[in-house]
């Protein structure tokens, strides 16, 4: 839970779009735990590159350029995170979290663009394990905080 509230923590003051975001990821810390396993190497998607790939075979590969890239994240709808996903993996995140479908893929939309931007600060997206993706979130967050 540390991880999660220096997250919110700096989410929180890096202020702009990003200050919405603090409240999600303490009110659904079991939501980011599972988001960050289903970004890791090990997940069935095949981790956070599995992740993207499945978001550009939608036609939304615009939208996660503008994740990799140095700008500013473009918005994705939550009907588009379910149909990126699918309704498997969004029953299996809701159930992990104890939240709905929908409120699960409206909470995602709001978080997903912005961890995967801080996930890939070289604009490219690398197969890691969970220890990893703490680290790489962790490393930033020491250059928030």
């Amino acid at each position: 839970m540390g991880l999660l509230n220096s997250l919110a923590n700096a989410i929180l003051k890096s202020g702009g779009q990003k200050a919405g975001l603090a409240g999600l990821v303490l009110q659904n810390p079991k939501l980011m735990q599972g988001l960050m396993g289903l970004m890791s190497k090990d997940s069935a998607i095949g981790g956070l590159p599995g992740l993207l790939t499945q978001f550009q075979s939608v036609g939304l590969g615009d939208k996660v350029e503008s994740w990799l890239g140095s700008g500013q994240n473009a918005p994705v709808a939550p009907q588009e995170i379910e149909q990126a996903l699918g309704g498997n993996v969004i029953g299996r995140l809701a159930s992990q979290a104890n939240m709905g479908a929908s409120e699960t893929s409206d909470t995602l939309s709001r978080i997903l663009p912005a961890m995967i931007d801080q996930l890939t600060p070289k604009g490219q997206a690398q197969a890691m394990d969970a220890g990893s993706i703490q680290s790489m979130l962790g490393g930033f967050l020491k250059g928030k905080l």
